[in-house]
């Protein structure tokens, strides 16, 4: 058995973990409310732990894709997405490492953990974004039984985003929290979006495991 033909495994195995790790989470955190609260809050205090494991193992996940792909994609569009994967995977490994800072932190006293927690996010989102369009265009020219799963999670993913984006957008810097406003809805589709990029990461290995 070869290296490369375990990289299927690691892929279920990394990202499978990571979606445990987040359910986890809700379990070993209760006092943290899902639908108000972004995934990485977790990151803070008792059991932070579990959050740097979620995040890394996407991160793992994405890195074994991306080399378990390098032999089946030779289209530029097919390389573009890999190297958007291969970025993503770097935003979730820094994700891992450096948690954010708490909420109410001014921007002013942000510590360098914090900062670098916005630096994975605005490199790890747009690129798992870019790339699970990209590759899911490419892979289900290849391989047609996983073509309308992967453009059906891709339709999650980049709904969910948009429903952050236009949350975030409402709400608005500065603003005083609303416990009424559209705030409290911005948890689940975050949540969604994560969840959904670690179930698409196992579709597209599938072909590959066969």
């Amino acid at each position: 058995m070869t290296t490369y033909s375990l990289l299927p495994s690691a892929i279920f195995a990394t990202a499978g973990l990571a979606l445990i790790s987040l359910v986890a989470l809700h379990v070993l955190k209760p006092d943290i409310q899902p639908a108000r609260t972004m995934i990485s809050q977790y990151a803070l205090g008792q059991h932070g732990w579990v959050m740097a494991l979620f995040f890394g193992g996407l991160a793992a996940s994405s890195g074994c894709l991306f080399l378990a792909l390098i032999p089946q994609i030779s289209s530029v569009l097919g390389r573009i997405g890999l190297a958007l994967l291969l970025a993503a995977a770097v935003g979730l490994a820094m994700a891992a490492r450096f948690p954010m800072d708490p909420v109410s932190t001014p921007p002013a006293q942000m510590s360098f953990s914090g900062r670098m927690h916005g630096v994975a996010f605005m490199i790890g989102v747009p690129c798992q974004l870019l790339a699970v369009l990209l590759l899911s265009l490419v892979l289900g020219k290849q391989t047609s039984q996983v073509s309308l799963p992967l453009l059906g999670l891709t339709a999650v993913i980049w709904l969910s985003l948009a429903v952050v984006i236009t949350v975030m957008l409402i709400v608005g810097p500065g603003k005083s929290p609303n416990p009424d406003g559209p705030e409290r809805f911005l948890g689940w589709p975050n949540r969604l979006f994560m969840a959904a990029y670690g179930v698409w990461l196992m579709v597209a290995a599938w072909p590959i495991a066969q």
